[in-house]
C-alpha cells in the first residue's frame, strides 16, 4: 500500500469517526421523529437543531422562554468544547480534538468558532500523521539496514541457514517497497523545503535500492546544498566587509575626537604650566587619551612640564630638609607631601615623610604622657625627648 492510499484512508477515518460516534443518540431519537416530550432529552444529548427543529413544528414549544434556554445551553456547549480541543490539542491529542469538535458541528452546525478550531487542528492533524509515518519509515528501514548488514557479516563467516536465506530474501523485498515509499516522502520533503528530511529519506532510499531517480534527486540536493553555502559564504564575507568597513569609520571618528581633545588638553595644561601651577598642568596631561601618547606635541610638552616639576620637587625637598632641621617638623612634612603630590614615585619623598609622621606621633605620645607627670618633674622630662627627636632628621 503506497503512501497515497494511506493518507486517504487516514483522512477518512478522521472524517468518519465522528459521524459513527455521533450515531449513537439515534437508538432513542430519530430524526422525523421527535416529539414535544423528547425535547430535554433533545437537549440533554446536544441535539439543538433538531431541538429548534422540534419547536417550529409544535407552537406550544416555540416560546421566548424556550428559546432562551435553548440558546443559553448551546452557547455553554460551544464553550465547553472549544475549551476541551484547545486541551486536546496542547496534550497533542489532535485525533482527539478534530473528533471532538465534529461531533459537535453535528449539534451545532452553525458554529464559526468551532469550525475555525476545527480548520486550524485538522492541517496539524494531517502534517503529525505524515510525521509519524516518516518517523517509522526511517527507523524500519535502519533496522532492514542493519539486519542486512549482519546477514553479511554471518554469511562471511558460514553458510546461512535456510530460515535465515528466507529472512534475508523477506528484508529485501521490504526494502525495495520501503525505498518507494523514502523515494515518496523524500519528494514531498523537497516539495515543503525540508532539505534536510529529503536527504535523509532520499539517502536511506538509496542505501535500500538505489534508482537513477533517487540518485538524481540526491545529486540535486547536493547542488543546492552548495549553492546555499556558496550563498551564505558571500553574504558572511559581505557581512565582515561591511563590519570591517563600520570598524575603521568608527575608529576614524574617536582618532579625530581624540585629536581634538588632545589639543584642548594641551593648551589647557600649558595655560597651567605659564602661571606655575604644576598641579593642574600635571593632572590635565594625565587626562589625554593613551592613543596621543606619542604625538611629538605631547612629548615634548611632557619633557618641558618634568623638567618644571623636577626643579620644583628639588626645591620643595631642600625646603623640607630645612624646615626638619629647624624642628619645624609638622611644616617640612606639609613640604614634603607637596612636593609627592608632584612625583608621588619619589622614593625619597615617602621616605623623608614616613620618618617624620613617626616623629610627630612620638612627639603627639610623649605630650600625652608629660600631661599625666606631676608638674616640678614636667621640665626635666620633656626637653631631651624633644632634642634627640629634632637631632634624628631623615637624611636626604
Amino acid at each position: 500500500m503506497n503512501i497515497m492510499k494511506r493518507k486517504v484512508i487516514q483522512l477518512l477515518l478522521v472524517l468518519l469517526l465522528p459521524v459513527i460516534a455521533g450515531c449513537s443518540g439515534m437508538d432513542t431519537i430519530r430524526l422525523g421523529q421527535d416529539k414535544p416530550e423528547d425535547l430535554d432529552k433533545l437537549l440533554q444529548q446536544h441535539e439543538y437543531a433538531r431541538a429548534r427543529q422540534l419547536t417550529s413544528k409544535h407552537a406550544s414549544l416555540d416560546t421566548a422562554t424556550i428559546q432562551a434556554r435553548i440558546s443559553n445551553d448551546e452557547s455553554a456547549y460551544e464553550q465547553q468544547v472549544h475549551a476541551e480541543a484547545l486541551a486536546l490539542q496542547s496534550s497533542n491529542d489532535l485525533l482527539g480534538a478534530v473528533q471532538v469538535l465534529s461531533t459537535a458541528l453535528q449539534k451545532v452546525p452553525h458554529s464559526n468558532s468551532l469550525r475555525e478550531l476545527r480548520n486550524t487542528i485538522e492541517p496539524e492533524r494531517v502534517k503529525q500523521l505524515q510525521t509519524n509515518e516518516q518517523e517509522q519509515l526511517i527507523a524500519r528501514a535502519r533496522y532492514i539496514l542493519n539486519q542486512q548488514k549482519l546477514y553479511q557479516e554471518q554469511a562471511n563467516l558460514e553458510a546461512p541457514t535456510l530460515g535465515q536465506r528466507w529472512e534475508h530474501k523477506r528484508n529485501v523485498k521490504e526494502a525495495q517497497a520501503l525505498a518507494e515509499d523514502l523515494l515518496e516522502h523524500g519528494q514531498q520533503a523537497l516539495d515543503q523545503n525540508q532539505m534536510a528530511l529529503a536527504k535523509t529519506c532520499l539517502q536511506l532510499s538509496q542505501q535500500l535500492n538505489a534508482t537513477p531517480e533517487v540518485d538524481a534527486m540526491l545529486a540535486d540536493i547536493h547542488a543546492t546544498e552548495d549553492a546555499h553555502k556558496q550563498v551564505a559564504f558571500q553574504e558572511t564575507k559581505l557581512a565582515k566587509k561591511k563590519a570591517s568597513i563600520k570598524k575603521a569609520k568608527s575608529r576614524k571618528k574617536e582618532q579625530l575626537d581624540d585629536r581634538k581633545k588632545t589639543a584642548i588638553l594641551l593648551a589647557e595644561a600649558q595655560q597651567a604650566l605659564d602661571r606655575d601651577d604644576l598641579q593642574v598642568a600635571r593632572a590635565t596631561v594625565m587626562q589625554i587619551p593613551s592613543s596621543a601618547i606619542t604625538d611629538s606635541e605631547v612629548v615634548a610638552f611632557r619633557k618641558e612640564l618634568d623638567q618644571a616639576i623636577d626643579v620644583r620637587v628639588k626645591k620643595l625637598m631642600a625646603n623640607g630638609d630645612a624646615q626638619y632641621r629647624a624642628d619645624n617638623v609638622l611644616q617640612a612634612v606639609r613640604t614634603w607631601t607637596e612636593a609627592l603630590s608632584l612625583a608621588p614615585d619619589n622614593r625619597y619623598l615617602r621616605d623623608r615623610v614616613e620618618r617624620a609622621n613617626k616623629v610627630l606621633s612620638r612627639l603627639q605620645q610623649l605630650k600625652r604622657q608629660q600631661r599625666k607627670l606631676p608638674p616640678h618633674s614636667l621640665s626635666v622630662t620633656v626637653q631631651p625627648t624633644r632634642i634627640r627627636a629634632v637631632r634624628s632628621s631623615p637624611q636626604p
